[in-house]
């Protein structure tokens, strides 16, 4: 049977060489180890999850201390150093004569017994030494990030906040969870996650948002399968927040999947009429399970390509909610493989994409009714660039919703239609918020 540490190091990789999603990775491999518990599990979780985050950097000082660069290693001997690395540098739960041993036995036990010494005498280096070596100038090493993504963030937002914002998103991410407020209060729901042995605090944006500390399975809460809550991070609930949906109106979400900006909508607008679209039969799937979970009678899933208008709904919406395709850079705290293995190339094509969808998207928006467009990217390309495109084109303009979300000083573009949101300001993901109003 596997040890923490063994389906870690297999998981890292089992990543590395797919080059896959390491949270889908991860969940699809920690349910074929069934026999963990909640504490084995996030044990795991964090190991494989923080080698992620902090890869390069990790590789630097394996390739200090060591005569072979990682790149040259055994995959399962670098994934062994890796993990232990990760818990002398980053993690202060497990003595480090215990992760040298433990290194040791692994090795042996996964056919290693010739290379166990090297380990060894890497790892006891490194103990000696742990502050060597001094932190690397370059960004995509201290940050462990692709270098082109080092250099566009640089250029984007000023060196400065590149590196603030770099800095961030190798931190653990926090898990949030958007309150049913027609099931439950936020102070209800905060008292009952605590009853699960949850621990959780009210958002710092977001009234109807917690924030949890220290959890397991959040699928496995009663109060997650009773539909109390859905998980959504605070820079997106601002986006709807920002719009504003209404009471008794149309709204039409065309790029729903998962759901979360439908969910909020509806619990923002009672008696709202909220069709939820999105390309993809899986994701619907998932869709309409989250919509019969929580509750929501006023939500409609359908299928369609967004990029196509259906006639059908013309002039029809008070609002529509375009969350675009995008290339994700803001969420790279919680997806920390973005950093890592997407290409530069992989976003040329989003703009097209994404203004084709904003081309179909516009024509369901009723006279005086309203479009929100957002992404969870930074790259003026897909935002700032769409949005002077938009207005340029189409008879909307930005709308005001200043009064609609938190006073402060990072949030004063909000007052001209549109807001940027980085991931430093909030310890949210970061986010890009566009309102208009159709004339």
């Amino acid at each position: 049977m596997q040890g923490e540490r063994e389906v870690a190091a297999r998981a890292l990789m089992e990543i590395f060489e797919k080059k896959s999603y390491g949270n889908v990775a991860l969940r699809h491999i920690l349910a074929r180890h069934d026999h963990f518990g909640r504490v084995q599990k996030a044990f795991v979780t964090e190991i494989v999850s923080g080698c992620i985050r902090n890869l390069t950097q990790i590789d630097h000082i394996i390739g200090h201390f060591s005569r072979l660069p990682p790149g040259k290693m055994k995959p399962a001997i670098v994934n062994i150093l890796r993990i232990s690395v990760y818990q002398m540098r980053f993690m202060d739960k497990v003595p480090i004569f215990a992760i040298c041993n433990e290194a040791v036995a692994l090795a042996k036990k996964m056919g290693f017994v010739r290379l166990s010494g090297f380990i060894n005498g890497v790892l006891r280096n490194i103990a000696r030494n742990l502050n060597e070596p001094p932190p690397p100038d370059l960004l995509e090493i201290k940050y462990s990030c692709a270098p082109w993504i080092a250099a566009h963030l640089a250029q984007e937002l000023g060196a400065d906040a590149a590196e603030a914002m770099l800095a961030n998103v190798c931190k653990p991410p926090n898990v949030t969870l958007c309150v049913n407020t027609r099931k439950i209060s936020p102070q209800a729901l905060l008292e009952r996650l605590a009853e699960e042995n949850v621990e959780a605090g009210h958002g710092n944006l977001v009234d109807g948002a917690l924030v949890v500390t220290k959890t397991s399975d959040i699928a496995a809460l009663a109060s997650f399968q009773e539909g109390c809550f859905h998980v959504m991070d605070q820079a997106a609930m601002l986006a709807v927040i920002a719009a504003a949906p209404s009471k008794n109106t149309r709204i039409i979400d065309v790029c729903a999947a998962p759901g979360g900006k439908s969910f909020l909508a509806a619990y923002l607008a009672r008696d709202a009429h909220i069709i939820s679209r999105d390309i993809h039969d899986f994701k619907l799937d998932m869709l309409e399970k989250s919509i019969a979970r929580l509750s929501l009678n006023g939500i409609f899933a359908e299928k369609w390509d967004a990029t196509v208008f259906d006639e059908s709904l013309r002039d029809s919406a008070d609002l529509v909610i375009v969350d675009a395709p995008c290339s994700g850079l803001g969420t790279m705290r919680r997806r920390p493989d973005i950093k890592l293995f997407k290409p530069a190339d992989s976003i040329d094509g989003l703009v097209a994409l994404q203004r084709n969808i904003l081309e179909a998207s516009r024509q369901y928006v009723k006279p005086g009714g309203k479009l929100l467009y957002s992404t969870c990217t930074i790259n003026s390309a897909e935002n700032m660039e769409n949005v002077k495109w938009f207005l340029e084109k189409f008879p909307f303009r930005p709308m005001d919703f200043g009064a609609n979300i938190p006073n402060v000083p990072e949030f004063i573009t909000a007052k001209d239609g549109h807001l940027q949101i980085l991931p430093q300001y909030f310890d949210t993901d970061g986010f890009f918020i566009a309102v208009f109003e159709r004339e």
